[in-house]
């Protein structure tokens, strides 16, 4: 970029960075006071803040605003993601409960 550091190895990255950075490219929110720096961003935001989009969830009464949010709820709260204890039989739901376990359990802390 010629006007700062932006080092892009595509040109189409480089002129959206400076039409962004530079030249103050924004898409505003008809309903509100936010402005997003890419269009797919304005599409997300108006679903989950104008038109109700929700995701519920299928398990529980959970619902998101967001699938990604729903996605990690389910992985998180309903997942066979599992994260076993390599010195005991300890099966963790997320990694930092399984951290906290160890440094607890194994490590005297």
């Amino acid at each position: 970029c010629d006007q700062c550091d932006y080092v892009a190895s595509e040109t189409g990255n480089l002129k959206k960075h400076k039409q962004i950075k530079h030249e103050g490219l924004r898409y505003p929110c008809d309903q509100c006071d936010y402005a997003a720096t890419e269009a797919g961003n304005l599409k997300k935001h108006k679903e989950s803040k104008h038109e109700g989009l929700k995701y519920p969830c299928d398990q529980c009464d959970y619902v998101a605003t967001a699938f990604r949010y729903l996605k990690s709820h389910k992985d998180f709260k309903h997942g066979s993601m599992k994260h076993p204890c390599d010195q005991c039989d300890y099966v963790a739901k997320h990694c930092k409960f399984l951290e906290a376990h160890k440094k607890c359990k194994h490590e005297g802390v």
